[in-house]
């Protein structure tokens, strides 16, 4: 009986044989995954930081277009600007008499409001004044 091991005493036996196992896999398979673990987390990263780099390049080309898009737009207005000045030029070329009524309508506009300080100096073959607020 001496030779005999008890059964407890095998079960004993086994189950710290097998914590053992499992600690020494433990220990040779632990730094390979914290390596993984690293390397997933970092490839992780690195897709963050070129979604981010992405989203800031679409950004800047939509910047571009817009102000591309501003820039032909104020263009279009500045031609029509320019178109409707020099249509006005030339019909007050034409009937230079209008810009004369326009003063003297202005004048008499003035000269009805109580709080005018204003002197008109007639200057001009069409005699539009120079006008001049007086500061009392």
């Amino acid at each position: 009986m001496e030779n005999q091991i008890k059964p407890s005493l095998k079960s004993t036996i086994i189950l710290i044989a097998v914590i053992l196992v499992v600690v020494i896999v433990a220990m040779a398979v632990l730094p390979q995954y914290n390596v993984w673990r690293r390397k997933l987390g970092g490839e992780a990263q690195l897709r963050e930081q070129e979604y981010a780099k992405q989203i800031v390049v679409e950004q800047a080309k939509a910047e571009l277009e817009s102000a591309k898009l501003l820039r032909e737009a104020e263009v279009e207005r500045a031609k029509g600007v320019a178109e409707s000045m020099s249509i006005i030029s030339e019909e007050l070329e034409k009937n230079a008499n209008y810009l004369q009524y326009l003063a003297i309508q202005a004048q008499m506009k003035m000269a009805d409001s109580p709080n005018h300080t204003t002197i008109y100096i007639p200057v001009g073959n069409n005699g539009i004044p120079i006008i001049k607020t007086v500061d009392e």
